[in-house]
């Protein structure tokens, strides 16, 4: 049997957005359950928070992340951990403020351990820099006047 004339338009786009739908299903559980997704928000953040400074120092930036990764990922985890902490108190029956300010003040520790690791990376790089690499350093967009 031979499809032709609309028919066969109708089914080839149905083919085509059916391995579509299939490829954009298999790579979301690829990266979810199998790992490619570990550390890729790091990443991302590294990359955009890095915008300021020339290519060269980028790159040590995120070779000093990538060296640091474990690092990141425990700090990460103690964060999630203490956000997890934050919503049971905020949901908890009967409330207790003391104890969400508690789990607040966790979050907030847990984030400033997350600055601090990515803030001694980048005080290292800059530190070891040419002055002419941190001439080339300039505060993002949003920041200029």
């Amino acid at each position: 049997m031979t499809l032709r004339g609309p028919l066969a338009i109708i089914v080839l786009i149905l083919l085509v957005a059916s391995l579509a739908v299939n490829f954009l299903i298999g790579g979301f559980v690829a990266a979810r359950f199998g790992g490619f997704g570990e550390g890729a928000g790091i990443e991302r953040i590294v990359s955009l928070g890095t915008r300021a400074f020339p290519q060269s120092l980028r790159q040590e930036i995120r070779d000093g992340f990538r060296e640091r990764r474990g690092d990141f990922r425990e700090a990460f985890r103690d964060m999630r951990q203490a956000r997890m902490r934050m919503f049971e108190a905020m949901s908890a029956e009967p409330f207790d403020r003391a104890a969400l300010d508690a789990a607040l003040a966790d979050v907030r520790a847990k984030t400033a351990r997350l600055q601090e690791l990515g803030q001694d990376i980048t005080a290292d790089v800059v530190e070891k820099a040419s002055p002419a690499e941190r001439a080339e350093i300039k505060p993002p967009r949003f920041l200029r006047r």
